[in-house]
């Protein structure tokens, strides 16, 4: 997807590169933009059990050094971005599989630190936590055309999430 771009991608192409029939994979699938949300799923690792250090800025940091060998490349993230434009089916299984996950992960990390009086249970920022914290990734990529270097990421966190939550 990285090197065709997701309109540009065959079945042809993947049964081709993966050694099947395109009637295998219409089997197992359905469709190709189930094929590439099952592929992007499984090219990340399994999600540990989320982090628990005791502060929201040791767990926001475990779950980032979690993440930090699964960079994504640039072009592949620009080819997904710009096919969920275009692909209402391919957007919502995005959505749902792979982001939502990832939300769901960063509002229980944040939980919890409401749980623990960490962060006030009224914040007007607890709203916009999780996309704060995915913000850096996707805008690095578009503003710097590459992956953003771990250190960004982590200053990011102290200086923007972080205060949106009352922490400082």
């Amino acid at each position: 997807m990285a090197k065709h771009g997701y309109d540009k991608l065959t079945m042809d192409q993947i049964a081709e590169a993966t050694k099947s029939s395109k009637a295998t994979l219409y089997r197992q699938w359905g469709s190709k933009s189930a094929l590439v949300v099952e592929a992007m799923r499984c090219a990340g690792e399994v999600e540990p059990d989320l982090p628990d250090t005791g502060t929201l800025r040791g767990d926001l940091m475990a779950m980032l050094d979690h993440k930090e060998g699964q960079e994504h490349d640039a072009d592949l993230l620009a080819a997904i971005m710009h096919a969920i434009r275009q692909d209402e089916e391919l957007a919502e299984a995005v959505r749902a599989e792979i982001l939502e996950p990832g939300r769901e992960s960063i509002r229980a990390v944040i939980a919890r630190a409401v749980e623990r009086g960490e962060v006030a249970a009224d914040c007007p920022g607890l709203v916009f936590a999780d996309y704060v914290f995915i913000a850096p990734i996707v805008l690095h990529h578009l503003l710097e055309g590459e992956a953003p270097a771990p250190e960004f990421v982590r200053r990011y966190i102290d200086g923007a999430l972080l205060p949106v939550l009352g922490i400082h």
